[in-house]
């Protein structure tokens, strides 16, 4: 691979998955799109407010348009726990990448109610789906491919990002809602995300894209916040039972690149 800079387990260019032929036919016929994770990493901020929002808190859907734009990098790793936060340098705005994005969507907020906290085996951490954002990143400009004169734009047919929050609170104590998940799928398949928002309205997302053979392709919202916070969210009962997570989030099983290095508590089948 021609030009690509090694980081750690990291390899940082353009050519991530390039082998053969067209982007198209080495993405989709090589080993190489699966066993990558793409971490996006850039500002998410308001565009304007709908016109369909009556701006009321009387139970009625409060929609607002957002753009999510920064840059991507891709790291081999069928090992979800070898990849680290891409850094930035201290004066760049964007991790150092050929590979731009810039995408938006309509953000939606479910019922307003409290999150709550709780581990029983029947419930996940972060509180019931329809408390959360619903962003469908699907419009805008999309992301790059490709290289050279083969580098062109490309968007999801579908990608629902899900926050608890659209803006940075500040809030280290409850690291919980701080969380980020999204699926959805391309003209290259289905892939699940997770990542987290911090400081300057920062969303870092990692992508993982799946076989079509596998069962993370099934999926919802709940399956993925399920396995991925049995892996990295613990309560601390010393400290009032708050809820610790490790970051960064995607560095778990459901994110690995073989869906058999998920443990039977993860799995979720869907008939």
């Amino acid at each position: 691979m021609r030009d690509a800079i090694a980081r750690d387990d990291c390899i940082y260019s353009d050519e991530i998955f390039f082998h053969k032929q067209s982007p198209q036919y080495r993405m989709i016929m090589s080993k190489d799109w699966i066993n990558t994770i793409y971490v996006w990493d850039g500002i998410l901020s308001p565009v304007e407010a709908d016109p369909s929002s009556n701006g009321d808190d009387d139970g009625a859907e409060s929609k607002t348009v957002l753009k999510w734009e920064g840059t991507w990098v891709g790291c081999d790793a069928v090992d979800a726990t070898k990849v680290e936060t891409p850094k930035r340098g201290a004066f760049n705005e964007f991790v150092t990448s050929d590979n731009k994005f810039e995408v938006t969507g309509t953000a939606t907020k479910g019922d307003a109610k409290e999150i709550d906290v709780k581990d029983a085996d029947d419930k996940i951490f972060g509180g019931d789906v329809a408390s959360l954002y619903r962003v469908a990143m699907t419009e805008g400009p999309g992301w790059d491919m490709g290289d050279g004169e083969e580098k062109k734009k490309h968007t999801d047919i579908a990608h629902d990002m899900y926050f608890s929050s659209l803006r940075w609170t500040g809030n280290l104590r409850d690291q919980v809602n701080n969380i980020v998940f999204a699926i959805g799928h391309n003209e290259f398949g289905h892939f699940v995300s997770v990542g987290w928002l911090r400081v300057g309205n920062r969303v870092t997302l990692a992508r993982r894209y799946l076989d079509e053979s596998d069962g993370r392709t099934k999926w919802d919202i709940d399956d993925l916040r399920k396995a991925v916070f049995d892996q990295i969210a613990t309560v601390d009962n010393e400290d009032d039972g708050r809820v610790i997570v490790r970051i960064p989030p995607w560095q778990c099983a459901a994110m690995h690149a073989n869906e058999s290095q998920i443990s039977k508590r993860q799995k979720t089948e869907k008939d």
